[in-house]
């Protein structure tokens, strides 16, 4: 069954994020079987004050996000994006079957 990687966040540094973090994170999400369903810098907030920055990605299964996350390789990738964004929060969720 598909998993979900929902990613909130505001980015800092917007320049950094498209030219360095975006081409460098790409090749790890296909690598892991992953796709880009949403990605959207400054989402529209509808209710609180959530993160201005919402990213969805699009796996075949969990196992397939633990992988992306922990792979050795995209640690550097990941502190990139730690160092350029705040206020991050992560979920990952089941595709929904009724």
């Amino acid at each position: 069954m598909s998993a979900y990687f929902i990613l909130t966040q505001t980015i800092t540094e917007p320049e950094r994020y498209q030219t360095e973090y975006i081409p460098a994170v790409m090749p790890f999400i296909a690598k892991h079987n992953g796709e880009v369903i949403v990605a959207d810098f400054r989402a529209t907030p509808l209710e609180g004050t959530p993160a201005s920055g919402v990213v969805i990605l699009k796996f075949p299964d969990e196992s397939n996000i633990i992988d992306f996350l922990a792979d050795p390789e995209y640690q550097p990738v990941k502190e990139l994006r730690h160092s350029i964004t705040t206020l991050a929060n992560a979920v990952m969720a089941p595709e929904f079957k009724p």
